[in-house]
């Protein structure tokens, strides 16, 4: 699975006790409150995704913080993460002009007064995929801690000499837009009935990949799975294999689950399931 990971095209930490103040140009990023009511700090980035090619689907992106201050006193302080709605300037902004946030969160991490010293990491997948389609509009994003006590917690800033501690957004994508399929739930018949089943075929079209990730979620280990295809679905329709069985082990066991794939022209795909009767099959199909 491809992967990049992005540095901060724009980052800088804003003050409350200091309104009108910029700090663009320091080494940190504060969040939270540092001494007294009022005295609170938030922090602003950004992240430039243009070198990820089009038509690409984003599987998981990271927000990667490296922590070297931790003053939070006691209990839990959690910094969250919102997408800012307006633009800004890295060597402009301030608490008085800082741009206008979405109060929903897009992510959030906890900190305790014994949380290490390193690399911390934030799921931000969902805003990074609305930022990539567009449906999203790349402002960048604003930490936010606690700031009714005082708990202040300290970043580095891509002005620290080491890079390696630069705030970075780690994005994992797949070549091409990935169709995700309804999860199917399957129980093999039991005798004396054909203890066969199928699931339900999924749509292919023009050069798609199949993928259907299985779970043996029984306890058996007399299950076996294929893959077919077919140019058409209905009651009907003949589906021709497209490869040998393969067996799932018990739960609990490795090897209970399983990835088949088909990368045949064929109008639908499907995978046909046999076992002793009573076992329970989870399917996942996936195309792209």
């Amino acid at each position: 699975m491809p992967s990049i990971t992005f540095l901060a095209c724009k980052n800088t930490y804003i003050s409350n006790w200091y309104p009108d103040h910029n700090f663009s140009s320091s080494q940190a990023l504060f969040v939270s409150q540092y001494q007294q009511t009022g005295d609170g700090y938030r922090s602003l980035l950004q992240f430039d995704l243009s070198s990820i090619p089009p038509g690409c689907t984003i599987e998981k992106a990271d927000l990667l913080l490296s922590l070297y201050r931790n003053e939070v006193q006691s209990g839990i302080v959690n910094v969250s993460v919102h997408r800012l709605l307006n633009r800004w300037m890295e060597y402009a902004s301030s608490w008085m002009n800082q741009p206008p946030l979405s109060a929903s969160l897009d992510g959030s991490i906890a900190f305790e007064s014994n949380s290490i010293p390193g690399i911390h990491s934030i799921d931000v997948s969902n805003l990074v995929r609305g930022w990539y389609d567009g449906s999203i509009a790349n402002n960048g994003l604003l930490l936010v801690g606690c700031e009714e006590q005082n708990n202040l917690l300290a970043f580095r800033s891509s002005r620290y000499q080491n890079s390696d501690a630069w705030p970075q957004l780690a994005v994992k994508f797949i070549d091409g837009v990935l169709e995700i399929a309804d999860k199917q739930e399957l129980i093999i018949p039991a005798p004396p009935a054909t203890s066969i089943i199928e699931s339900g075929p999924i749509a292919l079209g023009p050069r798609k990949i199949a993928t259907f990730m299985i779970l043996n979620t029984s306890s058996s280990n007399r299950v076996k799975v294929k893959i077919q295809l077919s140019f058409e679905n209905h009651a009907d329709a003949i589906f021709f294999d497209a490869g040998p069985w393969h067996s799932l082990q018990p739960q609990g066991y490795p090897g209970e689950a399983l990835a088949l794939s088909a990368s045949e022209a064929a109008e639908y795909a499907r995978v046909l399931c046999w076992g002793a009767g009573g076992e329970k099959l989870l399917i996942y199909p996936r195309s792209k």
